[in-house]
């Protein structure tokens, strides 16, 4: 198994966005247990975030692209890229200061959500490698020659009754 990127995906933008809801609504309600849970997947978060830009580096090379999946490809990259090294910072910084100080915590869950909506809409050109360019799936097979589509889709004991 050449490319194991899509393993990793989900993780980094399930556990930002739970990590983040929890971290706020732990701030506003004033609940530690609430913010600690919210701590745990924000950290995990960037974990899979760090590990998931890794693969998706190595998965770059085991992929064909035509020029509009290279376009979005790189927007793709560029997102996630910069985003993660945001929330690296965002979780040292975390790490250094656990207890939020109001006028820091607006900044902080600022450039938080700036980050975590950045990897979500990065995710959003992801998705649309795979479901509209299929890039790393099988969902543009070659046509055999002579076939067309409709024909190919049937059974071979179907698709000469269509022809004649």
């Amino acid at each position: 198994m050449e490319n194991i990127h899509p393993l990793f995906v989900h993780f980094p933008i399930a556990l930002l966005l739970t990590g983040l809801l929890l971290d706020g609504l732990g701030f506003v309600l004033k609940k530690s247990a609430l913010s600690t849970a919210g701590w745990w997947c924000f950290g995990l978060g960037v974990l899979s975030a760090v590990v998931t830009v890794f693969t998706g580096m190595q998965a770059e090379s085991t992929v064909s692209l035509g020029p509009e999946a290279s376009e979005v490809l790189e927007k793709h990259e560029h997102f996630q890229l910069y985003s993660t090294v945001a929330l690296v910072g965002l979780l040292i910084w975390r790490c250094i200061r656990w207890r939020l100080v109001p006028p820091l915590a607006s900044v902080y869950f600022v450039v938080t959500i700036l980050a975590v909506g950045a990897i979500a809409w990065g995710s959003h050109y992801g998705g649309m490698l795979v479901y509209e360019y299929g890039v790393g799936t099988a969902v543009h097979p070659e046509q055999p020659q002579g076939d067309t589509p409709e024909q190919s889709a049937l059974p071979p004991a179907a698709a000469p009754a269509i022809a004649g």
